[in-house]
């Protein structure tokens, strides 16, 4: 019992199965979209690598980044930072990956 739930843990925090993949980056965009970005924007910067290595991390921004994208403003988007494009379609590919993975799946059965 331990060794299958130490597992499916493992497979959770790594997120390699794909149904929690999905419905979790799924869940982050939605989540970005509906929250008022002035909370978003009032939140203080937590940066795990700025705050242990004392320097700039190119992490900072990302996610103020991918909710200007997710409502149209790309110019912010660019000023919170350019890396939130990537993000951002990364996160859409591992979604339409995973959607359509499990639709061939479904159908199968």
């Amino acid at each position: 019992m331990g060794s299958r739930l130490n597992e499916f843990l493992s497979k959770l925090i790594t997120l390699s199965y794909s149904r929690y993949r999905f419905f979790t980056f799924l869940g982050v965009l939605i989540l970005l979209r509906i929250l008022p970005f002035s909370l978003i924007e009032k939140t203080h910067s937590f940066s795990i690598c700025s705050i242990l290595l004392g320097k700039y991390c190119y992490s900072v921004g990302i996610t103020r980044g991918v909710a200007s994208l997710l409502r149209g403003e790309f110019q912010r988007a660019i000023e919170f930072n350019p890396l939130s494009f990537l993000v951002t379609l990364v996160l859409v590919l591992f979604i339409s990956h995973d959607f359509f993975k499990g639709f061939i799946k479904y159908k199968k059965q």
